[in-house]
């Protein structure tokens, strides 16, 4: 989940205070066979489908240092079955180091819902890469002599390589899944070539992902004994989507009560509130969950969702602040929470959102996560206020994880992948050792 075109207010210097440091039992979670057919011929899930393609159009910074391919791999689907999906897999330039590359696999940021929003596909289509400002943090991760394979996400891909629609946004066997069996995809390709070390990491809707992640080491290790999870890394990730909704319609109502003109800021979080709502409601219609649009929207925002759900995060971001503005411009007294959007955080009580948010993230907020956890949060990212932030990780450190926050001071959401980079370096050596 990210808010696209938020402003970046960075401080002279970020200060990352190290906070609470739990040491704790890891649990491992409940194994799910899900291998795939194997025997009777047919693609197993971590099996490479196609050829894998040279990448074009990697930025300068990487490709300086890593050569990247496009692959197809086969994974559990949210719906049941094996689906196709694809990821894009970096390898530092030069040969690999006695023993092989370890392996960081690589959750990006929210980029919309349909397939040609994948990353790669924007990447490759369009010149465009799609995941915020983790180019330069993919860069140092390369330069230590470590391997990414980054998951495009189940449903987001190529159609050509067999990518179906439908991303499972939040979801969290469809992207836990999406990053295990990348995982599986890149050591049965790579095979001697990686150590079988390996540790999710991601930004944003991919802090989501490795956590999910990790939730499912474990089924990766039985679908390949070679790989040897490690633990976890994620950055600014959005925990506890209701609680964050119920804060997020707090201050929008308080600035629609202010009589005053509302700021840039103030409409951002308006668009923010409203857009990618609609990638959670296509993810529950998609996964079973009896969902009324109609319920969610009001008719501005239904509108959109009938005819642009489709749309990637930038287009769609541009679209509902148009449409926000040309609102609030019809007449004086249209206010912020007056807008015929999301109906607030209502939505929070619909039987079917509260059961997908505790069958999803609830499920594994409320979880032991094996192995440790670098959990990083800017303390001007208003997509993970810092109450809910708290809160989330106090009820898992309680619950026995071993997490080790670390809060950046001035650092908005954009900020914390480049903020953090001295932390995430130092943990990743700790980690591949």
């Amino acid at each position: 989940m990210t808010r696209d075109g938020q402003a970046s207010r960075r401080p002279a210097f970020a200060v990352p205070l190290l906070l609470v440091v739990l040491l704790a039992a890891c649990l491992a979670a409940p194994a799910r066979a899900a291998d795939g057919p194997g025997g009777n011929g047919l693609p197993r899930a971590g099996d490479l489908t196609g050829t894998p393609t040279a990448l074009q159009n990697v930025p300068p910074e990487i490709s300086a240092v890593a050569d990247g391919e496009l692959i197809g791999y086969r994974m559990p689907g949210i719906r049941g079955g094996q689906v196709d999906a694809t990821a894009m897999l970096f390898v530092p330039t030069g040969a690999p180091p006695p023993g092989g590359w370890p392996l960081l696999v690589w959750g990006h940021g929210t980029v919309g819902w349909a397939p040609e929003c994948a990353p790669s596909v924007q990447l490759q289509q369009r010149g465009v890469w799609a995941d915020g400002p983790n180019a330069a943090l993919f860069a140092a991760v390369l330069g230590m002599r470590i391997a990414i394979v980054a998951p495009d996400y189940e449903g987001l891909g190529y159609l050509d390589r067999g990518v179906v629609e439908g991303h499972g946004y939040y979801h969290l066997s469809s992207e836990g899944q999406s990053m295990i069996y990348a995982a599986v995809a890149a050591q049965r390709y790579l095979g001697a070539r990686l150590s079988g070390q390996w540790v999710p990491a991601g930004w944003s809707e991919g802090g989501f992902a490795a956590l999910a992640a990790a939730s499912y080491a474990e089924e990766a290790s039985q679908v390949d004994p070679a790989l040897d999870y490690r633990g976890t890394i994620t950055l600014a990730p959005v925990p506890d989507v209701p609680a964050m909704n119920q804060v997020l319609w707090r201050e929008i109502r308080a600035a629609a009560g202010s009589g005053r003109e509302p700021t840039a800021h103030q409409i951002d979080q308006l668009v923010f509130a409203n857009a990618e709502t609609i990638y959670f409601t296509r993810t529950q219609q998609l996964a079973g969950y009896g969902i009324d649009p109609g319920q969610v929207y009001g008719p501005n925002m239904l509108r959109i969702y009938r005819d642009n759900s489709r749309a990637c995060l930038t287009d769609l971001n541009r679209l509902v602040r148009q449409d926000i503005l040309n609102y609030l411009r019809d007449d004086p007294a249209h206010r912020l929470d007056t807008y015929p959007g999301v109906r607030g955080d209502a939505p929070n009580a619909l039987p079917e959102n509260q059961r997908f948010y505790a069958e999803n993230q609830g499920r594994l907020e409320n979880s032991t996560l094996p192995g440790s956890i670098l959990w990083l949060y800017g303390t001007d990212d208003i997509t993970s206020p810092a109450a809910v932030t708290y809160a989330t990780v106090n009820k898992m450190l309680i619950n026995g994880n071993d997490i080790n926050l670390g809060v950046l001071e001035g650092a908005g959401h954009y900020d914390v992948p480049v903020d953090g980079l001295p932390l995430i370096e130092a943990r990743l050596r700790q980690l591949f050792v």
